[in-house]
């Protein structure tokens, strides 16, 4: 009885460690319908750096109650009619708010792209910010925590508007569209509705002015393929197609704004829906249509992306995902302010854009609270697993003696046997990973230090920096595998290493450029 006891008592703590171990210039939008109350920020207050911040929280109520001031844009009005605009997007970006600091090219996070967007907007006095969704990730206490700082970010770099994909809108059963609804830039969908209900559940579209003078209307909406049938069957919501829900709509705009843009949270094909509809001056579709990327060169962040037509729109295929990159559409307007041409391109947020500040503290902030999160999950399950032990009779002195052997013995082991190697690594980058981790306060985020310790996610292995820290850093046992046996009978033939045991760690998206011989020419051993 005690033995099986022990056995179940094994099985559990080794599933619950891996479920543990998860995977510029302010400008004046004009928003025809009454916003909803916003709450008040929580966020650490922007640096004088970024004082359009300032000014946008101290704004004062709009004289007319159907006309609020927004965000984007930037620069100064222009005396005459714009003849161009920009705009600049994201989508997709699945949970990652931050760069991966421990690759050279690794791309992508908020903080470098703050940097990028004050670049920009003093240039350009006619820019619009657009969040396309799918902004969060997985579900979880992290995905949670990240979902938090992304409404956050999203406040920050002033976004203009969000449309949410199926990410926030619950595909996974949770739901993280409340978590932006407190936020000034408001959530568009015009195409999701209670079931039986006439109006739509979030804001139909928004009319963004920019500084320049540009009435830019822009519609949301999210397609009935990435949402159905969970969302009526989760949330009593259904989702119903852009050709009956766009035509009155854009009737409605059209004698208000100079252009209409539809943002569509799906994949648009020649046939689809959309291709029915009239009035779209662009079409800006953000759901992942593909899983290739566009990759700039070595000696520039910039690449070129395609542009489309749909009907009489032009169709701009989001290209970003994993938030490695911004899109910038430059639009040239002809008479009548139409749409003349259109110059698509992606800015990959590389280590060119310092991250800023103001986005590094909601990071720490962040930080923290993974840190407490991990601390308290394990504490609350040791008190757990020892209440189920001491129900059973059995002894936890003993009991915890046992569980404390691992099968992991650590470098400093190996040493005693292989002192050349043991000199390679220890002048190796492998040696020193958690001090990586530790610069950006990240050495309990369960999403790094997979490949920044030993044995993470399997059993005897490191389960976080307070309760195993001997097993920080990635030793020779992260390649080798567990070594305790072998350091009790040493034999010939342990631990096998191929490039598929680097490349576990070194994928292509976290160092796309790994080069294997080159790599291990530096450690070769």
């Amino acid at each position: 009885m005690r033995f099986s006891a022990l056995v179940i008592l094994a099985l559990a703590a080794t599933l619950l460690s891996l479920a543990a171990q998860p995977n510029g210039s302010s400008s004046k939008n004009i928003i025809h319908r009454a916003p909803a109350k916003q709450s008040a920020r929580s966020q650490p207050a922007a640096p004088p750096k970024h004082p359009e911040l300032a000014q946008q929280r101290t704004a004062k109520p709009p004289e007319h109650p159907e006309l609020v001031e927004g965000r984007d844009g930037g620069g100064k009005p222009g005396k005459h009619a714009p003849t161009s605009f920009v705009l600049l997007y994201t989508a997709s970006a699945d949970g990652q708010i931050r760069s991966c600091n421990c690759t050279k090219f690794r791309f992508g996070g908020y903080g470098r792209e703050l940097t990028l967007l004050d670049s920009i907007r003093p240039k350009v006095p006619d820019c619009l910010l657009i969040e396309g969704g799918d902004v969060c990730g997985d579900t979880g206490f992290q995905a949670e925590l990240k979902a938090k700082v992304s409404a956050q970010a999203l406040d920050l770099l002033g976004y203009g508007l969000i449309v949410p994909g199926e990410k926030e809108l619950g595909v996974r059963g949770v739901r993280y569209t409340d978590q932006f609804k407190t936020k000034t830039a408001p959530l568009l969908c015009a195409n999701v509705f209670g079931a039986g209900e006439s109006k739509p559940r979030f804001r139909p579209y928004i009319i963004l002015k920019t500084s320049g003078g540009l009435r830019v209307a822009v519609i949301g909406l999210v397609a009935r393929s990435v949402c159905e049938p969970w969302l009526q069957t989760s949330f009593g919501e259904v989702v119903k197609e852009p050709s009956h829900v766009l035509p009155p709509i854009i009737k409605q705009l059209r004698p208000k704004a100079d252009l209409v843009v539809v943002v569509y949270h799906g994949i648009v094909t020649p046939t689809s829906d959309l291709a029915r509809v009239s009035g779209i001056d662009l079409i800006l579709a953000t759901h992942r249509h593909n899983q290739d990327r566009l990759f700039p060169s070595k000696e520039s962040n910039i690449v070129s992306a395609p542009v489309g037509k749909l009907g009489s729109a032009v169709l701009i295929n989001s290209e970003t995902s994993t938030n490695w990159c911004l899109g910038r559409v430059d639009v040239q307007l002809g008479p009548g302010k139409k749409i003349k041409s259109a110059k698509h391109e992606l800015f990959y947020l590389d280590r060119s854009y310092e991250e800023a500040p103001a986005m590094v503290k909601i990071y720490d902030i962040y930080n923290e609270d993974v840190k407490n999160a991990v601390i308290a999950s394990s504490a609350a399950f040791k008190k757990q697993a020892e209440a189920m032990l001491t129900k059973r009779g059995l002894n936890l002195v003993q009991m915890r003696q046992r569980l404390r052997k691992s099968t992991y013995a650590t470098s400093a082991k190996c040493a005693d046997c292989h002192s050349e190697i043991s000199a390679i690594y220890a002048d190796s980058r492998h040696a020193h990973a958690m001090a990586t981790l530790e610069k950006t306060h990240q050495e309990f985020d369960p999403e790094c230090i997979r490949c920044h310790t030993t044995g993470s996610m399997t059993r005897g292995g490191f389960t976080n920096a307070k309760d195993t820290p001997e097993l920080g850093n990635v030793q020779c046992e992260a390649c080798h595998g567990p070594a305790a046996d072998h350091v009790a009978a040493p034999a010939k033939g342990f631990g096998k290493v191929t490039e598929e045991t680097c490349r576990s760690c070194h994928t292509d998206e976290r160092t796309p450029d790994f080069d294997y011989a080159a790599a291990w020419a530096k450690i070769m051993h």
